[in-house]
C-alpha cells in the first residue's frame, strides 16, 4: 500500500537526519582525544561509504529513494569535511569559501538529479557564500552605502534569475520558485530603507515599485493565485514600511492630518475598485460567451469568475492590512502630536474598545472598512493595555476577541482573532506568573487541548480556524520550551517535543494532511539547527542522543519494511536522472575526495616545512556555523603603523605582505617594514601574507579551534600562538600557548 512505502520513507528520512546531525555535531565538538587522521579517515569513509551504498542500492529494485537519500548523506558529509578541514588546519570559521566549495557539489548534483533537498542545500550554501563574502569585506564600513545597496541588489538580481528559471521549467523546484520569491522582494525593500541608507537608500525605491507592478501584472496574466496574493502581500508590506519611514522624516501635526486623510480616501477609492472588479468582464470574453453554447460559455466563465474572487480577497486582505497598520499609526500621531495628549493609553484603549464592539454589531457595513477599522482598534486598545500592564482591560480584550470569532464568519477572520486571543492570553498569564517557562507550559498545554478539541467539532467553519491556529502556535511553544526549560524539566520537554513531532509527520504522512506535515517537517529541522546553539547540552552528548536515535528510528523502519515490504514496494523508476548520470556522479564524488585530499596535503606540507614563529595576541571566544568553538585571535601585529595609511588609502580589502623579525629579548615575531617583491630577507626575518581589512590586517591565522566548553580558558591565559610560515608567505596555526611565561 502507498501509505506504508509512505512511512518507510519518513522512517529513512528522520533515521538518516539524526544520523547526520550527530555527524555534525560530533565533529564540531573538536574531540581533543583524536589526532589529525583519526579525524579524517572517518570522514572519508562516510563520503565514499555513502556514496558506494547510494551506487548498490541504485541497482535495487524499489530502492531509487533511498539510493538518493544516500547519495544526499555523502553530500553532506563532504560539507562536513570540508569544515573539519578548516577546523583541524585552524583556517577561517565560517569562511565563504567552505560554503562555495560545498555549494558546488551540491549544485551539480540537484541539476543532476532533480532532488529537491540538493536545490533547497545549494540555495542555502550560495546565499551563505555570497553574503559572508561579500558582507564581510563591506558590511562594517560606514562610508560604503553604496557598495552595500550594490550586495543587496546583486542577491536580489540573483534570486530574480531563479524564479524566472523555475517559471519557466528550466529548474524543477516549486521550493526555489517560492523562496527566491519572497527573498528577493525582502531583499529590494531593505534596499531601499532610506533610515538604513540615507544617501542612496531612496533611489532603489524605483526598481522595488518597477518590481512589484511586475509581479502584480504577471501574476494576474498567468492567473496563478498564489503568487497573486504574495505579490499583494509584498504591495502591503512595502506601503507600511514607506508609511513609517515618512513618520520618522515627518513627525509633526499636518503629516497626520494628510495621513488621515489619505487613509480614508485610500479605502474609498479600493472598495470602488473592488466592487469594478466584481463586475468587470473583458469585451473580447464577452465575445466568445455569446459565439459558443451556453454550457460552454459556463465552463469558460467560471474560471475567470473563481480568479476573480480570488483578485478580490488579494486586494481585500492588502487593503485591511495597509490600512489596519497606517490607521493605528496616524490615530496616534493625531492623539498624540495633534491633540497634545501626554498619557493616550487611556484614549487609545477607550477609542479600541468602542470600535471593536461596534465592528462586531456592524455586519452590513463594507466587509474592507470593517474589518480595517476593527483591526485598527484592537491594535491600539490591546496595544495600550499591554503598555500599561492593564490585565482587566486586556481580560476584555480577549473576550472581544472571543466574541469576534463566534460572530464573524470566515477561516482567515477567525484564524486570526484566536491567534489575537493566544496572544492577549499570554500577555495576561506573563502578567501573573513571573516565570516564562510556567506560562509557555500553560500556554503549550492549552494550544494542544484545543486542537485536540477542534478535531471533534462538527461545524467546519469553527474546527477547521481552530485547528490551523492551533497545532503551528503549540509547536512554537512547545519549541521554545526545549531551550528556556531547566533542570529535569529540560530533558522531559526535549523528549517530548521530539516525539510529538515525530508522531505528527508520521500520522500526517500516512492521512495525506499536507499542512500538519508541513508544520511537523519544518520544526523538525528548527530543531536539528537550532540544539547546536544550546549551550545547557553539550554537542559531543548531543551527537550520541542523536546517534541513538537515528539508530533506533532506522532500526525499526527497516523491522518494519521488512514485515510490510511487499505492501510497501516502491515504483521503479525506469529513466531516473541518477542512472543516466551515473557516470558524471561517480566523477563528481571523486572530485570531492581529491579536493580534499590536495588540501589536506598542502597544510600537512607547511606544517611539516614552515618556519615555527611566535606571535602575541588577544582572543575571544564564539561558535562557529558548523565547525564547533573557536577563539577569534588578534595579533600584535594586526595593526602595524602602516595599517592606517593603507586603511584610509582604500575603501576595500587590498593584499599586503609584511616582513616580520624576531625581538631578541622575548622571542616574539614583531612588525618591520612592508614586504617589496625581489628583496632579501635578513636572517631570521620571514614575510608573511595577508590583506588590509577594517579592523586590522587579517593573515589567514585569526582563528583557533577549541574543544567544547574551554574558550573561557583561553581568552583568560592565551597570550602567543605559534605558526608554521612557508617561504612564499602562507601561514598555518599550530597552537596556542597557555602560559604566560612561556618565551621568557
Amino acid at each position: 500500500m502507498k501509505s506504508k512505502f509512505i512511512a518507510i520513507g519518513l522512517g529513512y528520512v528522520l533515521g538518516a537526519s539524526a544520523l547526520l546531525t550527530a555527524i555534525v555535531y560530533f565533529f564540531a565538538t573538536n574531540w581533543e582525544k583524536l589526532n589529525r587522521s583519526e579525524k579524517f579517515i572517518p570522514i572519508f569513509v562516510l563520503i565514499m561509504g555513502f556514496y558506494g551504498l547510494s551506487v548498490w542500492l541504485s541497482s535495487q529494485n524499489g530502492r531509487q529513494f533511498l539510493s538518493k537519500l544516500s547519495l544526499f548523506a555523502s553530500c553532506i558529509s563532504f560539507g562536513v569535511g570540508v569544515g573539519l578541514i578548516g577546523q583541524t588546519y585552524n583556517s577561517h570559521a565560517d569562511s565563504y569559501s567552505l560554503f562555495a566549495i560545498w555549494f558546488i557539489p551540491a549544485f551539480l548534483l540537484a541539476l543532476l538529479t532533480r532532488w529537491q533537498p540538493y536545490y533547497v542545500l545549494s540555495y542555502i550554501l550560495g546565499h551563505l557564500a555570497y553574503g559572508i563574502y561579500f558582507f564581510g569585506r563591506w558590511g562594517v564600513s560606514s562610508d560604503a552605502e553604496i557598495i552595500q545597496i550594490v550586495i543587496w541588489l546583486g542577491i536580489a538580481i540573483a534570486n530574480g534569475i531563479l524564479y524566472v528559471l523555475t517559471e519557466k521549467g528550466r529548474l524543477h523546484s516549486p521550493f526555489l520558485k517560492w523562496i527566491s520569491f519572497q527573498v528577493g522582494m525582502a531583499v529590494l525593500v531593505a534596499a531601499s530603507n532610506s533610515q538604513t541608507y540615507e544617501k542612496y537608500g531612496v533611489f532603489m525605491n524605483l526598481p522595488l515599485i518597477l518590481v512589484l507592478a511586475v509581479a502584480v501584472y504577471y501574476t494576474h496574466k498567468t492567473r496563478n493565485k498564489a503568487y497573486l496574493l504574495f505579490a499583494g502581500l509584498w504591495v502591503s508590506i512595502t506601503v507600511t514600511v514607506k508609511y513609517i519611514e515618512l513618520i520618522i522624516q515627518h513627525y509633526n501635526e499636518f503629516f497626520f492630518i494628510a495621513s488621515l486623510l489619505f487613509i480614508i480616501v485610500f479605502i474609498f477609492a479600493n472598495v470602488k475598485f473592488m466592487n469594478f472588479i466584481r463586475s468587470w468582464n473583458p469585451a473580447s470574453k464577452q465575445l466568445n460567451l455569446e459565439n459558443s453554447s451556453e454550457l460552454e460559455a459556463a465552463d469558460q466563465a467560471k474560471p475567470d469568475g473563481d480568479f476573480t474572487k480570488w483578485l478580490v480577497r488579494v486586494l481585500t486582505v492588502s487593503v485591511i492590512i495597509i490600512g489596519s497598520l497606517l490607521g493605528s499609526l496616524t490615530i496616534i500621531g493625531i492623539v498624540t502630536v495633534v491633540l497634545g495628549i501626554d498619557e493616550p493609553e487611556n484614549v487609545l484603549i477607550g477609542f479600541g474598545i468602542v470600535t471593536v464592539i461596534a465592528m462586531i454589531i456592524a455586519k452590513k457595513l463594507n466587509s474592507l472598512v470593517r474589518y480595517t477599522i476593527l483591526i485598527s482598534g484592537l491594535l491600539l486598545g490591546a496595544g495600550a493595555a499591554v503598555f500599561k500592564e492593564n490585565v482587566p482591560i486586556l481580560l476584555v480584550f480577549m473576550a472581544l476577541t472571543i466574541a469576534a470569532f463566534i460572530y464573524i464568519a470566515g477561516l482567515v477572520h477567525r484564524i486570526f482573532f484566536f491567534l489575537a486571543a493566544v496572544i492577549i492570553a499570554s500577555f495576561v498569564l506573563f502578567n501573573w506568573i513571573d516565570s516564562g517557562i510556567i506560562v509557555l507550559t500553560v500556554l503549550s498545554g492549552l494550544l494542544f487541548v484545543m486542537f485536540a478539541s477542534g478535531q471533534i467539532i462538527a461545524n467546519a467553519g469553527v474546527r477547521q480556524p481552530i485547528r490551523y491556529s492551533s497545532f503551528p502556535s503549540f509547536l512554537l511553544t512547545l519549541f521554545a520550551l526545549t531551550f528556556m526549560a531547566e533542570s529535569a524539566w529540560y530533558y522531559i520537554v526535549n523528549v517530548l517535543f521530539f516525539i510529538v513531532v515525530i508522531l505528527a509527520m508520521v500520522i500526517s504522512k500516512q492521512l495525506h494532511i499536507k499542512w500538519i506535515y508541513a508544520w511537523s517537517m519544518g520544526f523538525w529541522i528548527a530543531f536539528l539547527v537550532y540544539k547546536y546553539y544550546d549551550l545547557a547540552w553539550k554537542l559531543l552528548h548531543k551527537s550520541i542522543s542523536f546517534a541513538v536515535i537515528g539508530i533506533l528510528v532506522l532500526a525499526f523502519t527497516v523491522w518494519y519494511e521488512k514485515r510490510h515490504r511487499l505492501e510497501a514496494i516502491e515504483s521503479i523508476e525506469v529513466n531516473s536522472n541518477y542512472a543516466m548520470n551515473r557516470w558524471i556522479i561517480s566523477l563528481l564524488v571523486l572530485l570531492q575526495v581529491m579536493a580534499m585530499s590536495l588540501q589536506i596535503g598542502k597544510s600537512e606540507w607547511l606544517l611539516a616545512h614552515g618556519q615555527l614563529i611566535k606571535l602575541q595576541l588577544k582572543p575571544i571566544d564564539p561558535r562557529s556555523l558548523i565547525q564547533g568553538d573557536y577563539v577569534r585571535l588578534r595579533y600584535t601585529i594586526s595593526e602595524p603603523e602602516i595599517f592606517e595609511v593603507m586603511n584610509h588609502a582604500s575603501s576595500s580589502k587590498k593584499k599586503i605582505t609584511v616582513v616580520l623579525a624576531p625581538n631578541q629579548a622575548t622571542g616574539v615575531y614583531e612588525y618591520r617594514r612592508v614586504y617589496t617583491k625581489g628583496e632579501t630577507l635578513a636572517p631570521g626575518e620571514v614575510r608573511l601574507n595577508g590583506r588590509v581589512g577594517y579592523e586590522g590586517i587579517e593573515y589567514g591565522i585569526e582563528t583557533y579551534f577549541i574543544p567544547e566548553g574551554t574558550g573561557h580558558e583561553y581568552e583568560r591565559d592565551a597570550k602567543f600562538a605559534e605558526v608554521k610560515v612557508s617561504a612564499g608567505g602562507d601561514a598555518i596555526l599550530v597552537r596556542l600557548l597557555l602560559q604566560p611565561s612561556v618565551v621568557q
